[in-house]
Protein backbone atom coordinates (compact mmCIF):
# COMPACT_ATOMS: atom_id res chain seq x y z
CA UNK A 1 0.00 0.00 0.00
CA UNK A 2 1.15 3.48 -1.19
CA UNK A 3 1.94 6.13 1.78
CA UNK A 4 0.57 9.34 1.91
CA UNK A 5 2.75 12.26 -0.38
CA UNK A 6 2.25 15.23 1.27
CA UNK A 7 3.76 17.16 -1.12
CA UNK A 8 1.58 15.50 -3.71
CA UNK A 9 -1.09 17.19 -2.06
CA UNK A 10 0.24 20.24 -1.49
CA UNK A 11 1.40 21.13 -4.40
CA UNK A 12 -1.37 19.59 -6.89
CA UNK A 13 0.60 16.83 -8.43
CA UNK A 14 -1.03 13.63 -7.65
CA UNK A 15 0.44 11.33 -10.84
CA UNK A 16 2.42 7.89 -9.63
CA UNK A 17 6.34 7.90 -10.54
CA UNK A 18 7.67 4.17 -11.28
CA UNK A 19 7.35 1.91 -8.05
CA UNK A 20 6.98 4.39 -5.26
CA UNK A 21 5.91 8.28 -5.08
CA UNK A 22 8.77 10.42 -6.38
CA UNK A 23 8.54 13.49 -4.24
CA UNK A 24 10.61 15.97 -6.27
CA UNK A 25 8.26 14.54 -9.24
CA UNK A 26 4.97 15.28 -7.06
CA UNK A 27 6.56 18.99 -6.20
CA UNK A 28 6.76 18.99 -9.94
CA UNK A 29 10.69 18.66 -10.17
CA UNK A 30 10.39 15.60 -12.68
CA UNK A 31 12.89 15.27 -15.83
CA UNK A 32 10.29 15.56 -18.24
CA UNK A 33 8.52 18.91 -16.92
CA UNK A 34 4.31 18.65 -17.81
CA UNK A 35 3.42 21.83 -19.84
CA UNK A 36 1.35 23.66 -17.03
CA UNK A 37 3.74 26.72 -15.64
CA UNK A 38 4.69 26.64 -11.91
CA UNK A 39 2.02 28.03 -9.36
CA UNK A 40 3.14 30.52 -6.52
CA UNK A 41 2.75 27.85 -4.21
CA UNK A 42 4.89 25.31 -6.15
CA UNK A 43 8.13 28.28 -6.33
CA UNK A 44 7.13 29.03 -2.62
CA UNK A 45 7.29 25.34 -1.63
CA UNK A 46 10.36 24.66 -3.53
CA UNK A 47 12.40 27.28 -1.32
CA UNK A 48 10.89 25.69 1.57
CA UNK A 49 12.18 22.59 0.34
CA UNK A 50 15.91 23.92 -0.95
CA UNK A 51 17.92 23.46 2.45
CA UNK A 52 16.46 20.10 2.99
CA UNK A 53 17.75 19.09 -0.64
CA UNK A 54 21.31 20.80 -0.11
CA UNK A 55 21.43 19.15 3.44
CA UNK A 56 20.79 15.89 2.25
CA UNK A 57 23.39 16.86 -0.88
CA UNK A 58 26.07 17.97 1.33
CA UNK A 59 25.43 14.84 3.99
CA UNK A 60 26.60 12.88 0.63
CA UNK A 61 29.32 14.53 -0.31
CA UNK A 62 30.66 14.90 3.22
CA UNK A 63 30.24 11.18 3.85
CA UNK A 64 32.50 8.09 2.97
CA UNK A 65 31.54 7.00 -0.35
CA UNK A 66 30.97 3.08 0.78
CA UNK A 67 28.37 4.60 3.37
CA UNK A 68 26.48 6.78 0.86
CA UNK A 69 26.43 3.34 -1.66
CA UNK A 70 24.81 1.47 1.34
CA UNK A 71 22.43 4.53 1.99
CA UNK A 72 20.93 4.40 -1.39
CA UNK A 73 20.67 0.97 -1.75
CA UNK A 74 18.50 1.03 1.66
CA UNK A 75 16.51 3.73 0.28
CA UNK A 76 15.90 2.22 -3.35
CA UNK A 77 14.99 -0.87 -1.79
CA UNK A 78 12.43 0.98 0.56
CA UNK A 79 11.55 2.76 -2.64
CA UNK A 80 10.70 -0.37 -4.45
CA UNK A 81 8.77 -2.21 -1.54
CA UNK A 82 7.09 0.62 0.03
CA UNK A 83 6.67 3.69 -2.31
CA UNK A 84 7.10 5.84 0.75
CA UNK A 85 10.48 7.22 -0.28
CA UNK A 86 11.87 8.21 -4.06
CA UNK A 87 14.10 6.33 -5.88
CA UNK A 88 17.72 7.26 -5.93
CA UNK A 89 19.47 7.50 -9.70
CA UNK A 90 22.64 5.87 -10.70
CA UNK A 91 24.25 9.53 -10.17
CA UNK A 92 23.21 9.70 -6.56
CA UNK A 93 21.80 12.53 -4.77
CA UNK A 94 23.80 15.33 -6.77
CA UNK A 95 22.23 13.57 -10.10
CA UNK A 96 18.68 13.59 -8.47
CA UNK A 97 19.13 17.13 -7.19
CA UNK A 98 20.46 18.46 -11.06
CA UNK A 99 17.39 16.71 -12.54
CA UNK A 100 14.78 18.04 -10.02
CA UNK A 101 16.82 21.69 -10.66
CA UNK A 102 16.64 21.52 -14.40
CA UNK A 103 12.98 19.92 -14.13
CA UNK A 104 11.96 23.11 -12.17
CA UNK A 105 13.79 26.12 -14.33
CA UNK A 106 12.12 24.37 -17.20
CA UNK A 107 8.55 24.51 -15.84
CA UNK A 108 9.40 28.33 -14.99
CA UNK A 109 11.08 28.66 -18.42
CA UNK A 110 7.30 27.41 -19.97
CA UNK A 111 5.87 29.50 -17.98
CA UNK A 112 7.91 32.64 -19.22
CA UNK A 113 9.64 33.28 -15.79
CA UNK A 114 13.06 34.53 -16.23
CA UNK A 115 14.92 36.39 -13.42
CA UNK A 116 15.05 36.72 -9.81
CA UNK A 117 12.47 33.66 -8.27
CA UNK A 118 10.95 35.95 -5.93
CA UNK A 119 8.49 33.35 -4.50
CA UNK A 120 11.00 30.69 -4.04
CA UNK A 121 13.35 33.28 -2.79
CA UNK A 122 10.40 33.67 0.14
CA UNK A 123 10.51 30.18 0.90
CA UNK A 124 14.01 30.07 1.74
CA UNK A 125 13.78 32.89 4.16
CA UNK A 126 11.04 31.68 5.93
CA UNK A 127 12.68 28.24 6.12
CA UNK A 128 12.12 27.18 9.86
CA UNK A 129 16.45 26.10 9.46
CA UNK A 130 17.23 29.73 8.10
CA UNK A 131 14.95 31.56 10.44
CA UNK A 132 16.50 29.24 13.49
CA UNK A 133 19.96 30.28 12.22
CA UNK A 134 19.18 33.90 11.41
CA UNK A 135 17.76 34.41 15.06
CA UNK A 136 20.78 33.02 17.01
CA UNK A 137 23.63 35.37 14.82
CA UNK A 138 24.81 37.51 17.20
CA UNK A 139 23.62 41.04 17.33
CA UNK A 140 26.50 43.39 17.39
CA UNK A 141 25.75 47.38 17.97
CA UNK A 142 28.31 48.39 15.11
CA UNK A 143 28.47 48.29 11.78
CA UNK A 144 31.19 46.07 11.44
CA UNK A 145 29.87 43.50 13.77
CA UNK A 146 26.80 43.57 11.74
CA UNK A 147 28.69 42.77 8.73
CA UNK A 148 30.48 40.07 9.88
CA UNK A 149 26.89 38.20 11.55
CA UNK A 150 25.82 39.14 7.83
CA UNK A 151 28.76 37.47 6.61
CA UNK A 152 28.20 34.07 8.23
CA UNK A 153 24.59 34.31 7.80
CA UNK A 154 25.24 34.36 4.05
CA UNK A 155 27.55 31.82 4.37
CA UNK A 156 25.34 29.48 5.82
CA UNK A 157 22.66 30.11 3.73
CA UNK A 158 24.83 29.35 1.03
CA UNK A 159 25.76 26.47 2.27
CA UNK A 160 22.19 25.65 2.51
CA UNK A 161 21.55 26.32 -1.39
CA UNK A 162 21.68 22.90 -3.28
CA UNK A 163 23.69 22.28 -6.06
CA UNK A 164 21.52 21.81 -9.55
CA UNK A 165 24.82 22.08 -12.03
CA UNK A 166 28.37 22.07 -12.64
CA UNK A 167 31.11 20.21 -10.26
CA UNK A 168 29.71 20.05 -6.62
CA UNK A 169 32.53 21.20 -4.92
CA UNK A 170 33.30 24.34 -7.17
CA UNK A 171 30.00 25.42 -7.58
CA UNK A 172 28.91 25.27 -3.90
CA UNK A 173 32.25 27.15 -2.93
CA UNK A 174 30.68 30.11 -5.51
CA UNK A 175 27.34 29.24 -3.33
CA UNK A 176 29.25 30.23 0.26
CA UNK A 177 30.94 32.91 -1.26
CA UNK A 178 28.06 34.34 -3.26
CA UNK A 179 25.81 34.02 0.16
CA UNK A 180 28.99 35.87 2.05
CA UNK A 181 29.17 38.83 0.13
CA UNK A 182 25.39 39.62 0.04
CA UNK A 183 25.29 38.44 3.77
CA UNK A 184 27.80 41.18 4.65
CA UNK A 185 26.01 43.38 2.60
CA UNK A 186 22.96 43.61 3.76
CA UNK A 187 22.85 45.04 6.66
CA UNK A 188 24.65 48.26 4.87
CA UNK A 189 21.64 48.16 2.21
CA UNK A 190 19.66 48.04 5.53
CA UNK A 191 20.97 50.15 7.63
CA UNK A 192 21.02 52.86 5.00
CA UNK A 193 17.47 52.64 4.35
CA UNK A 194 16.28 52.90 8.28
CA UNK A 195 18.80 55.76 8.58
CA UNK A 196 16.58 57.41 5.33
CA UNK A 197 13.09 56.42 6.79
CA UNK A 198 14.20 57.69 10.53
CA UNK A 199 17.79 59.71 10.19
CA UNK A 200 19.78 59.73 13.66
CA UNK A 201 18.75 63.55 14.25
CA UNK A 202 15.34 62.54 14.07
CA UNK A 203 15.97 60.60 17.22
CA UNK A 204 18.22 63.15 18.85
CA UNK A 205 16.06 64.73 21.95
CA UNK A 206 18.30 67.44 22.72
CA UNK A 207 17.48 68.70 18.79
CA UNK A 208 14.33 68.41 19.29
CA UNK A 209 14.04 70.01 22.57
CA UNK A 210 16.18 73.02 20.79
CA UNK A 211 13.47 73.01 18.10
CA UNK A 212 10.75 73.31 20.11
CA UNK A 213 12.40 76.48 21.47
CA UNK A 214 12.88 78.08 18.01
CA UNK A 215 16.67 77.60 17.84
CA UNK A 216 17.55 76.98 14.57
CA UNK A 217 21.13 74.98 14.30
CA UNK A 218 22.55 74.44 11.09
CA UNK A 219 22.63 70.83 9.47
CA UNK A 220 25.98 70.28 10.26
CA UNK A 221 24.79 70.56 14.02
CA UNK A 222 21.85 68.93 13.55
CA UNK A 223 23.46 65.55 11.89
CA UNK A 224 26.45 66.06 14.34
CA UNK A 225 29.85 63.50 14.61
CA UNK A 226 31.79 64.07 11.98
CA UNK A 227 29.99 66.61 9.65
CA UNK A 228 29.51 68.55 12.19
CA UNK A 229 33.51 68.82 12.40
CA UNK A 230 33.55 69.07 8.78
CA UNK A 231 31.32 71.73 8.41
CA UNK A 232 33.15 73.71 11.21
CA UNK A 233 36.37 73.19 9.35
CA UNK A 234 34.61 74.88 6.47
CA UNK A 235 34.40 78.02 7.76
CA UNK A 236 38.50 78.89 6.89
CA UNK A 237 37.50 78.39 3.01
CA UNK A 238 36.60 81.88 1.30
CA UNK A 239 32.98 82.97 0.32
CA UNK A 240 31.10 79.56 1.79
CA UNK A 241 33.19 79.73 4.82
CA UNK A 242 31.53 82.98 5.60
CA UNK A 243 28.55 81.72 5.02
CA UNK A 244 28.69 79.05 7.52
CA UNK A 245 30.13 80.99 10.35
CA UNK A 246 27.53 83.62 10.15
CA UNK A 247 24.78 80.60 9.74
CA UNK A 248 26.50 79.07 13.15
CA UNK A 249 26.39 82.67 14.68
CA UNK A 250 22.57 82.68 14.14
CA UNK A 251 22.28 79.43 15.56
CA UNK A 252 24.00 80.80 19.09
CA UNK A 253 22.18 83.95 18.54
CA UNK A 254 18.86 82.07 18.19
CA UNK A 255 19.67 79.68 21.17
CA UNK A 256 20.33 82.98 23.41
CA UNK A 257 17.18 84.30 22.08
CA UNK A 258 15.09 80.73 23.36
CA UNK A 259 17.08 81.45 26.98
CA UNK A 260 15.42 84.59 27.37
CA UNK A 261 11.78 83.22 26.49
CA UNK A 262 11.96 80.89 28.66
CA UNK A 263 12.38 83.60 31.66
CA UNK A 264 9.99 86.06 29.82
CA UNK A 265 7.51 83.80 28.63
CA UNK A 266 6.43 82.49 32.34
CA UNK A 267 4.66 85.51 32.43
CA UNK A 268 3.25 86.00 29.11
CA UNK A 269 6.10 88.13 27.41
CA UNK A 270 8.36 87.31 24.67
CA UNK A 271 11.47 89.80 24.53
CA UNK A 272 12.91 90.57 21.06
CA UNK A 273 16.41 91.16 21.58
CA UNK A 274 19.58 89.19 22.94
CA UNK A 275 23.20 89.56 24.60
CA UNK A 276 22.86 92.59 27.45
CA UNK A 277 20.37 94.35 25.76
CA UNK A 278 17.59 91.06 25.62
CA UNK A 279 18.84 90.51 29.44
CA UNK A 280 18.02 94.05 30.31
CA UNK A 281 14.67 93.97 28.14
CA UNK A 282 13.58 90.56 30.30
CA UNK A 283 14.28 92.33 33.20
CA UNK A 284 11.94 95.18 32.45
CA UNK A 285 9.40 92.37 31.51
CA UNK A 286 9.72 90.30 34.55
CA UNK A 287 9.90 93.97 37.14
CA UNK A 288 6.38 94.63 35.44
CA UNK A 289 4.66 91.29 35.56
CA UNK A 290 5.35 91.45 39.51
CA UNK A 291 4.49 95.36 39.29
CA UNK A 292 1.03 94.66 37.79
CA UNK A 293 0.89 91.45 40.26
CA UNK A 294 1.29 93.46 43.12
CA UNK A 295 -1.35 96.41 42.03
CA UNK A 296 -3.44 94.01 41.96
CA UNK A 297 -3.24 93.43 45.85
CA UNK A 298 -6.77 94.33 47.48
CA UNK A 299 -5.36 94.12 51.06
CA UNK A 300 -4.15 90.79 53.11
CA UNK A 301 -6.11 90.13 56.14
CA UNK A 302 -4.28 87.71 58.23
CA UNK A 303 -6.35 84.78 59.71
CA UNK A 304 -6.15 82.68 62.56
CA UNK A 305 -3.41 80.23 60.13
CA UNK A 306 -0.96 83.05 59.79
CA UNK A 307 -0.93 83.97 63.87
CA UNK A 308 -0.56 80.65 64.98
CA UNK A 309 2.22 80.31 62.05
CA UNK A 310 3.68 83.33 63.67
CA UNK A 311 4.01 82.44 67.21
CA UNK A 312 5.38 79.00 66.13
CA UNK A 313 8.27 81.30 64.16
CA UNK A 314 8.69 83.47 67.34
CA UNK A 315 9.74 80.03 69.38
CA UNK A 316 11.82 78.70 66.91
CA UNK A 317 13.85 82.11 66.69
CA UNK A 318 14.25 81.87 70.94
CA UNK A 319 16.98 79.78 69.89
CA UNK A 320 19.31 82.27 68.48
CA UNK A 321 21.92 84.62 70.08
CA UNK A 322 20.21 86.90 72.63
CA UNK A 323 20.94 90.02 70.55
CA UNK A 324 19.60 88.54 67.31
CA UNK A 325 16.71 86.97 69.01
CA UNK A 326 15.79 90.95 69.82
CA UNK A 327 16.89 92.12 66.71
CA UNK A 328 14.00 88.96 64.99
CA UNK A 329 11.54 90.18 67.68
CA UNK A 330 12.01 94.41 66.53
CA UNK A 331 11.51 92.76 63.14
CA UNK A 332 7.99 91.48 63.65
CA UNK A 333 7.00 94.71 65.62
CA UNK A 334 8.12 97.41 63.83
CA UNK A 335 8.05 96.28 60.18
CA UNK A 336 5.50 93.85 60.33
CA UNK A 337 2.61 94.35 63.21
CA UNK A 338 3.29 97.88 63.50
CA UNK A 339 1.24 98.60 59.92
CA UNK A 340 -1.84 95.65 61.21
CA UNK A 341 -4.51 97.56 61.23
CA UNK A 342 -7.13 96.73 64.24
CA UNK A 343 -8.70 94.24 62.41
CA UNK A 344 -5.95 92.50 61.28
CA UNK A 345 -5.59 93.90 57.59
CA UNK A 346 -2.13 95.35 55.66
CA UNK A 347 -3.25 97.67 52.97
CA UNK A 348 -1.99 97.01 49.51
CA UNK A 349 1.25 99.67 49.52
CA UNK A 350 2.18 98.56 53.11
CA UNK A 351 2.10 94.92 51.90
CA UNK A 352 4.86 95.87 49.54
CA UNK A 353 6.80 98.11 51.70
CA UNK A 354 6.86 95.34 54.30
CA UNK A 355 7.88 92.52 51.72
CA UNK A 356 10.59 94.64 50.08
CA UNK A 357 12.23 95.54 53.56
CA UNK A 358 12.05 91.85 54.82
CA UNK A 359 13.66 90.82 51.61
CA UNK A 360 16.53 93.65 51.70
CA UNK A 361 17.56 91.78 55.08
CA UNK A 362 17.14 88.19 54.03
CA UNK A 363 19.60 88.97 51.00
CA UNK A 364 22.04 90.77 53.45
CA UNK A 365 21.94 87.90 56.41
CA UNK A 366 21.54 85.24 54.34
CA UNK A 367 25.32 85.79 52.89
CA UNK A 368 26.73 86.28 56.11
CA UNK A 369 29.90 84.44 56.99
CA UNK A 370 28.94 83.93 60.59
CA UNK A 371 26.60 80.75 61.17
CA UNK A 372 24.38 82.78 63.95
CA UNK A 373 23.55 85.93 61.30
CA UNK A 374 22.78 83.26 58.69
CA UNK A 375 20.06 81.37 61.00
CA UNK A 376 18.39 85.66 61.83
CA UNK A 377 18.48 85.60 57.92
CA UNK A 378 16.35 82.12 57.55
CA UNK A 379 14.45 83.21 60.03
CA UNK A 380 13.21 86.31 58.69
CA UNK A 381 12.98 84.33 55.10
CA UNK A 382 10.00 82.24 56.97
CA UNK A 383 8.79 85.27 58.38
CA UNK A 384 8.54 86.72 54.38
CA UNK A 385 7.06 83.15 53.22
CA UNK A 386 4.39 83.11 56.21
CA UNK A 387 3.67 86.62 54.75
CA UNK A 388 3.40 85.82 51.21
CA UNK A 389 1.56 82.75 51.65
CA UNK A 390 -0.98 85.13 53.84
CA UNK A 391 -1.18 87.00 50.51
CA UNK A 392 -2.05 84.46 48.25
CA UNK A 393 -4.94 83.56 50.79
CA UNK A 394 -6.62 87.18 50.75
CA UNK A 395 -5.77 87.11 47.09
CA UNK A 396 -6.30 84.22 45.42
CA UNK A 397 -6.57 85.92 41.57
CA UNK A 398 -2.72 87.49 42.40
CA UNK A 399 -1.17 84.07 43.80
CA UNK A 400 -0.82 82.80 40.42
CA UNK A 401 0.95 85.96 38.71
CA UNK A 402 3.09 86.23 41.74
CA UNK A 403 4.14 82.95 41.30
CA UNK A 404 4.96 83.16 37.23
CA UNK A 405 6.49 86.28 38.23
CA UNK A 406 9.12 84.46 40.71
CA UNK A 407 9.26 81.49 38.49
CA UNK A 408 10.79 84.29 36.03
CA UNK A 409 13.04 85.90 37.75
CA UNK A 410 14.57 82.71 39.03
CA UNK A 411 15.14 81.82 35.47
CA UNK A 412 16.53 85.50 34.65
CA UNK A 413 18.68 85.00 37.72
CA UNK A 414 20.94 82.29 35.36
CA UNK A 415 20.84 84.16 32.24
CA UNK A 416 22.31 86.99 33.58
CA UNK A 417 25.03 85.21 35.48
CA UNK A 418 25.56 83.44 32.08
CA UNK A 419 25.41 86.97 30.28
CA UNK A 420 27.98 88.24 33.04
CA UNK A 421 30.91 85.34 32.06
CA UNK A 422 30.01 86.71 28.43
CA UNK A 423 30.31 90.11 28.72
CA UNK A 424 33.30 90.07 26.21
CA UNK A 425 30.92 89.25 23.64
CA UNK A 426 28.84 91.51 24.80
CA UNK A 427 26.28 89.42 26.83
CA UNK A 428 25.84 86.85 23.71
CA UNK A 429 26.44 83.34 25.89
CA UNK A 430 27.19 80.14 24.99
CA UNK A 431 25.44 76.86 26.42
CA UNK A 432 28.57 76.41 28.37
CA UNK A 433 28.37 79.58 30.03
CA UNK A 434 24.80 79.17 31.21
CA UNK A 435 25.55 75.98 32.26
CA UNK A 436 27.92 77.29 34.18
CA UNK A 437 24.96 79.98 35.82
CA UNK A 438 23.19 77.42 36.50
CA UNK A 439 24.95 75.26 38.61
CA UNK A 440 26.11 78.68 40.06
CA UNK A 441 22.43 79.39 41.13
CA UNK A 442 21.48 75.79 42.48
CA UNK A 443 20.93 75.89 46.28
CA UNK A 444 19.96 72.99 46.38
CA UNK A 445 22.07 70.46 49.30
CA UNK A 446 25.36 69.47 47.60
CA UNK A 447 23.97 70.91 44.07
CA UNK A 448 22.06 67.89 43.97
CA UNK A 449 20.07 69.20 41.49
CA UNK A 450 23.05 69.55 38.99
CA UNK A 451 24.08 66.34 39.79
CA UNK A 452 20.86 65.05 39.02
CA UNK A 453 19.92 67.24 35.80
CA UNK A 454 17.09 68.33 37.54
CA UNK A 455 17.98 71.96 37.56
CA UNK A 456 16.53 75.23 36.28
CA UNK A 457 17.25 75.83 32.82
CA UNK A 458 19.30 72.90 32.39
CA UNK A 459 17.77 70.93 30.22
CA UNK A 460 18.31 73.39 27.77
CA UNK A 461 21.64 74.03 28.25
CA UNK A 462 22.36 70.42 28.13
CA UNK A 463 21.14 70.57 24.72
CA UNK A 464 22.42 73.45 23.74
CA UNK A 465 26.13 72.15 24.80
CA UNK A 466 25.32 68.90 23.09
CA UNK A 467 23.89 70.07 19.59
CA UNK A 468 25.52 73.71 19.09
CA UNK A 469 28.65 73.14 21.17
CA UNK A 470 30.67 76.37 22.72
CA UNK A 471 32.77 78.09 19.98
CA UNK A 472 31.78 81.36 19.01
CA UNK A 473 31.70 81.99 15.21
CA UNK A 474 33.88 84.87 13.80
CA UNK A 475 31.21 87.18 11.40
CA UNK A 476 32.49 88.21 7.72
CA UNK A 477 35.87 90.10 8.66
CA UNK A 478 38.56 92.40 6.18
CA UNK A 479 40.99 89.46 5.86
CA UNK A 480 38.34 87.47 5.04
CA UNK A 481 36.86 89.70 2.22
CA UNK A 482 40.10 89.55 0.61
CA UNK A 483 40.16 85.88 0.11
CA UNK A 484 36.44 85.72 -0.64
CA UNK A 485 37.65 88.05 -3.79
CA UNK A 486 40.67 86.01 -4.58
CA UNK A 487 38.02 82.64 -4.72
CA UNK A 488 35.57 85.10 -6.93
CA UNK A 489 38.71 86.22 -9.03
CA UNK A 490 39.82 82.04 -9.48
CA UNK A 491 37.12 81.83 -12.42
CA UNK A 492 39.62 83.29 -14.47
CA UNK A 493 41.16 80.07 -14.21
CA UNK A 494 38.03 77.83 -13.91
CA UNK A 495 34.43 79.02 -13.78
CA UNK A 496 33.51 76.16 -11.88
CA UNK A 497 35.53 77.52 -8.68
CA UNK A 498 33.62 80.80 -7.85
CA UNK A 499 29.95 79.00 -9.06
CA UNK A 500 30.59 75.86 -6.36
CA UNK A 501 31.43 78.28 -3.54
CA UNK A 502 28.64 80.41 -4.09
CA UNK A 503 26.48 77.65 -4.35
CA UNK A 504 27.61 76.02 -1.25
CA UNK A 505 27.18 79.16 0.11
CA UNK A 506 23.69 79.32 -0.52
CA UNK A 507 22.68 76.41 1.04
CA UNK A 508 23.57 78.25 4.26
CA UNK A 509 20.65 81.01 4.14
CA UNK A 510 18.62 81.22 6.82
CA UNK A 511 15.19 79.31 5.01
CA UNK A 512 17.31 76.40 2.87
CA UNK A 513 19.37 75.87 5.95
CA UNK A 514 15.82 75.54 8.08
CA UNK A 515 14.73 73.22 5.42
CA UNK A 516 17.90 71.11 5.30
CA UNK A 517 17.22 70.33 9.21
CA UNK A 518 13.48 69.84 9.11
CA UNK A 519 14.01 66.93 6.41
CA UNK A 520 16.05 65.10 8.75
CA UNK A 521 14.52 66.10 12.27
CA UNK A 522 11.73 65.83 11.20
CA UNK A 523 9.81 62.10 10.43
CA UNK A 524 6.22 61.10 11.20
CA UNK A 525 5.56 59.73 13.96
CA UNK A 526 5.98 55.50 13.19
CA UNK A 527 9.24 55.87 11.41
CA UNK A 528 11.17 55.01 14.10
CA UNK A 529 9.22 51.87 14.76
CA UNK A 530 9.62 51.23 10.88
CA UNK A 531 13.17 51.77 10.96
CA UNK A 532 13.90 49.73 14.18
CA UNK A 533 12.16 46.59 12.33
CA UNK A 534 13.29 46.50 9.59
CA UNK A 535 17.15 46.94 11.06
CA UNK A 536 15.70 43.64 13.48
CA UNK A 537 14.58 41.60 10.50
CA UNK A 538 17.65 41.95 8.46
CA UNK A 539 19.38 38.73 10.40
CA UNK A 540 16.18 36.57 9.68
CA UNK A 541 16.34 37.38 5.92
CA UNK A 542 20.00 36.10 5.47
CA UNK A 543 17.86 33.15 4.38
CA UNK A 544 18.03 34.38 1.07
CA UNK A 545 21.38 35.47 0.64
CA UNK A 546 22.42 31.83 -1.04
CA UNK A 547 20.01 31.78 -4.38
CA UNK A 548 20.65 35.95 -4.33
CA UNK A 549 24.81 35.48 -4.10
CA UNK A 550 24.95 32.34 -6.73
CA UNK A 551 22.32 34.70 -9.35
CA UNK A 552 24.99 37.91 -8.19
CA UNK A 553 28.32 35.97 -9.28
CA UNK A 554 26.13 34.24 -12.11
CA UNK A 555 25.59 37.76 -13.46
CA UNK A 556 28.96 38.82 -13.29
CA UNK A 557 30.39 35.45 -14.82
CA UNK A 558 27.85 36.31 -18.26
Amino acid sequence: MAGRDLSAELFGNSQPSGNGRDLSSDLGLSAQPPAAPLSRAERFGRGLYDPIAAGAQLLTNILPEGVVNAGNRLNNLIAEKTGLVAPIPEGGINQLTRQDEQAYQARRAAGGETGLDAYRLAGNVVNPANLAIGARLPQAASLAGRVGTGILGGAISGGLTPVGEGDFATEKLKQVGGGAIVGGALPIITGAISRAISPLASQNANLQLLRQEGVTPTIGQALGGRLNATEEKLQSIPIIGDAIANARKRSLESYNQAAINRATGKVGQDTTGIGQEGIRKAGDAISNAYDDALNSITGVRLDQGFNSDLLKLRGLAQGLTSDLKNKFNGVVNEVLLRKVSRNGSILPNDYKAIDSELGNLVGRYSKSQVASEQEFGDAVKQLQSLLNQQMARSNPQVAGKLQAADEAYANLVRLEGAAKAAKNNEGVFTPAQLNQAVQTADNSVRKRSVARGTALLQDLSNAGQAVIGNKVPNSFTTDRALLAGGGLGAGAINPAIPVGLLGGAALYTSPLQRALVGSVASRPQGAQQVSDLLRGITPLALGGSGQLGIGLLNSIGQ
